[in-house]
């Protein structure tokens, strides 16, 4: 408990000194004579962009519609992305079904279906929720199927020495066995949406972080920019770190919990 203690307290030292290097860097360039605050915003302007967004609700409200589209397109992408790929991971038939399916659509950039989910879908909620669906499941897929490949074998053996069935050993075996490789799925998932979710605002949205950072380059408003641009490093940071706390307190028992 001691040794986990000053491993935690180095952590947030460090860590800690990481970002305030970052953030006095900044300070020591924005106060440079030659510094051009159109272009660079000094900490004041970027507070004051804050307080103000803050003051009249429309950060707020783009922050809503932001999280409600990556909660929505990150549980339906990693939901179909888990259940498949463990399934694929574990049996036969259904990898020989969709492995060629799913190695032939990784590749391609999630916003690259922009256009196709235009023609489709339109420019509504919808297109933008399932842009952000196809990124998280197309990275997430990756990391369950290769989770339940590398099962040890002597788990299972050790379940089929005891009576279990190949489900049986499908459901209290492998699936525990993956949950490693299957919370870093979920991790890399949630950074995706995050990602996309700027692309996916470019359609016709007229509320969120992405139209926030939109306006902000049309209006030439730096300093909406670069706070967007931190508030959507902080968000999606925390998130992380709420995952990596539930990651490690399921799994105790293993090596790979953080």
């Amino acid at each position: 408990m001691k040794k986990l203690t000053e491993i935690n307290s180095q952590r947030l030292i460090l860590g800690a000194l990481s970002v305030g290097s970052i953030f006095a860097l900044y300070i020591l360039v924005t106060s440079a004579k030659d510094n051009n605050p159109a272009l660079l915003p000094p900490i004041p302007m970027i507070i004051g962009s804050f307080t103000e967004s803050l003051g009249n609700g429309n950060l707020l409200s783009a922050l809503g519609a932001s999280l409600y589209r990556i909660a929505l397109g990150f549980i339906f992408g990693t939901t179909c992305a888990v259940i498949l790929g463990s399934l694929v991971g574990w049996y036969v038939i259904a990898e020989y079904i969709f492995d060629p399916l799913i190695e032939a659509i990784r590749p391609i950039p999630p916003l690259a279906y922009i256009p196709l989910v235009i023609i489709w879908f339109g420019i509504g909620e919808f297109s933008r929720v399932f842009v952000i669906t196809v990124a998280c499941f197309l990275v997430c897929i990756i990391n369950v199927i290769a989770g339940m490949k590398n099962v040890p074998k002597v788990y299972v053996d050790a379940a089929a020495t005891m009576g279990a069935s190949r489900v049986q050993i499908f459901r209290t075996v492998a699936i525990p066995a993956a949950l490693p490789f299957l919370f870093t799925g979920l991790r890399i998932a949630l950074a995706a949406a995050w990602t996309t979710l700027v692309a996916s605002e470019l359609i016709a949205a007229q509320n969120g972080l992405g139209f926030m950072l939109q306006e902000g380059r049309r209006y030439f408003l730096t300093d909406q920019v670069v706070m967007i641009i931190i508030i959507i490093g902080f968000c999606a940071s925390f998130m992380d770190r709420v995952f990596r706390m539930i990651q490690t307190r399921l799994m105790r028992w293993s090596e790979m919990r953080e």
